[in-house]
């Protein structure tokens, strides 16, 4: 019935953004169009549902990360991992949503509607505001603020680019503005459908987080000229917006679900009908058939083939805390059941692992997985937004609900946050990390206690530049706990790490050599066999389970057999990348625009 509601909701307030116009300029509206719905409560909350629309749908909130992302390897790369996107090519960067927002917050002035009402559609206003500003600081950088509709002639039609601080600035005000007046806590929004007010410390929390880090780790160079907030500051914002939403006690860590066959409390957050509400500020409703996702078709059937990869793999620690190694002690690479042993649960919640039980609907049986093996391209198939039944594989299938906001990223920005100010306690330690290591059924290591040990493994592979064993756990634990959920390449921006979409190596499963038939979840069947290429033809026993492999899928030698690598040609990083051009056309528009550095 909820869901039913929401999307009641969106359809009907899809026509009332007719009356905005497409672009910064507006048409002239008669005052009884306006009156219509800004008049009464019900017009605001029809209008200001049309909002969620700006959030990702069915058919990406599910693969967020898919675009550009250094731990995922796929079948083809776009103009934009080839680095070949130049401001001719750029498509325009697009108003039309502040703009919806804007005329909003100018309309909503009708005495008719109780002040308090008001300010509380004018606070999910801006908080969308918010949320889309923090899209253009992250793509552009600076851009125009524009927190009105303009007109044609206006002169901020043709004004020049605002700087970083002043975007930074506009965002937290809506951010504090949107805490304070949005009536709406967790009790009184139903399955995290809507915005609430503890949404609006998140999204500050997660801005001030990104953007300190941008000018920590891009300073003195062109992509953080003129900045003067310094990036102290942003991560005490950052750290004071957290820490707000973990004393508040509103919301907390989902668990109580035993990890068994793929499934446990990480996962009930991405594959529930109905998301876990004591973790989960925000969600993308789904319901079938309203509103379909596409998560089992896209890891499940869809060709792009998306699976992450080894080196990423790697960084998932014991189950009693110590670092992982993907070697036995005699040197020979472990076999896919071997590094699935007594491993991080969330690996077994975001992959298909050795115990993982899915059901066939068509046959009428649950058990252990025993086809697709062949479908990753590493041997490392994602399950994490998927549901276990073959009958979610065909197109636009899944109901399941997806968080957009969610409390262990309240815990991950405060731990990073007062990691970077050098004031993180151990206390803190243990009530951030060490908490969502615990639900990830990890026993022992640095679980109470800062770490002191650096893992050579995770600074040599991903940040050769960090020294400090803190941060660098901090960032494991943040890239694990949040996989695919559309942090990553942001991470990689504001960390100056761009270079890893480039050459973190794409490598997969070991296996004991060609020709042998694998066992894959140990249930004594063979799952999976990669022949000779040398091979005429497959033995008849092996041929349903066969998988080919060809460019620029391949084996290498490793110590005790062979390692697939996905060696896809064309990944390209150039450090004017952390940034997008300016489209041609939008400067041709506005000469008092400044192109981005390097283009």
């Amino acid at each position: 019935m909820e869901k039913n509601l929401i999307k009641t909701f969106i359809i009907l307030s899809a026509g009332l953004a007719l009356l905005t116009a497409c672009d910064l300029t507006e048409t002239q509206k008669s005052s009884a169009d306006a009156a219509l719905v800004f008049g009464s409560e019900t017009g605001l909350k029809l209008y200001s549902n049309s909002f969620y629309s700006f959030f990702p749908d069915g058919s990406s909130v599910h693969h967020q990360d898919g675009l550009a992302c250094d731990y995922m390897a796929k079948t083809e790369i776009d103009d934009y991992e080839l680095g070949t996107l130049i401001p001719e090519t750029q498509g325009k960067w697009g108003w039309s949503n502040i703009r919806s927002v804007n005329y909003f917050l100018d309309h909503n002035k009708y005495d008719s509607v109780p002040l308090e009402v008001r300010n509380n559609y004018n606070g999910i206003a801006r908080f969308f505001r918010a949320w889309l500003y923090f899209e253009k600081l992250y793509w552009y950088g600076g851009v125009p603020w524009i927190d009105h509709v303009l007109n044609p002639g206006d002169p901020e039609l043709t004004a020049p680019r605002d700087s970083r601080d002043v975007i930074i600035t506009h965002i937290m005000e809506d951010c504090d503005y949107a805490f304070e007046h949005i009536t709406a806590d967790k009790s009184s929004v139903s399955q995290a459908s809507f915005v609430n007010k503890w949404c609006a410390l998140l999204l500050k929390s997660r801005v001030c987080l990104f953007e300190a880090s941008w000018r920590k780790y891009h300073a003195g160079t062109a992509f953080a000229v003129g900045c003067k907030i310094s990036a102290d500051e942003l991560f005490s914002e950052a750290a004071e917006a957290a820490e707000a939403v973990m004393r508040s006690g509103v919301f907390s860590l989902h668990t109580g679900t035993p990890y068994a066959n793929g499934k446990g409390s990480y996962r009930e957050l991405f594959s529930s009908d109905l998301v876990p509400f004591d973790e989960v500020l925000l969600a993308v409703q789904q319901d079938n058939p309203l509103s379909v996702g596409y998560a089992n078709y896209y890891y499940n059937a869809q060709n792009v083939r998306a699976s992450l990869v080894r080196p990423f793999i790697n960084t998932y620690l014991n189950l009693d805390g110590s670092f992982y190694s993907e070697t036995k002690d005699d040197g020979k690479y472990k076999t896919f059941p071997e590094e699935m042993t007594g491993r991080d649960q969330r690996l077994g919640q975001t992959i298909r692992s050795v115990d993982y039980q899915k059901t066939y609907s068509t046959k009428g049986i649950t058990g252990p997985a025993t086809a697709d093996y062949g479908y990753s391209l590493t041997g490392y198939h994602i399950i994490k937004f998927t549901v276990d039944d073959d009958a979610f594989d065909k197109y636009g299938a899944n109901g399941n609900d997806i968080p957009l906001m969610r409390y262990a990223e309240v815990l991950l920005n405060y731990a990073e946050a007062k990691a970077e100010l050098g004031t993180l306690t151990d206390e803190d330690w243990k009530n951030t990390i060490g908490a969502l290591r615990r639900r990830a059924g990890i026993t022992g290591g640095d679980l109470d206690k800062k770490p002191t040990t650096v893992d050579n493994y995770l600074k040599s592979t991903f940040y050769p530049d960090v020294t400090d064993p803190v941060i660098l756990e901090i960032r494991r634990e943040r890239t694990i706990e949040l996989c695919l959920e559309g942090f990553r390449l942001k991470d990689l921006k504001r960390w100056a790490c761009g270079s890893l979409w480039q050459n973190l190596p794409w490598t997969g499963i070991c296996i004991p050599g060609y020709g042998v038939p694998l066992d894959m979840n140990g249930d004594g069947e063979f799952d999976v066999y990669y022949p000779d290429p040398k091979m005429a033809t497959v033995p008849a026993d092996y041929a349903d389970i066969a998988v080919s492999v060809g460019e620029p899928l391949k084996f290498i030698a490793v110590p005790g057999g062979l390692m697939l690598r996905d060696d896809l040609p064309g990944r390209v990083w150039k450090d004017r990348m952390y940034l997008d051009p300016i489209s041609s056309e939008d400067i041709t528009m506005n000469r008092n625009l400044e192109q981005n550095p390097e283009y």
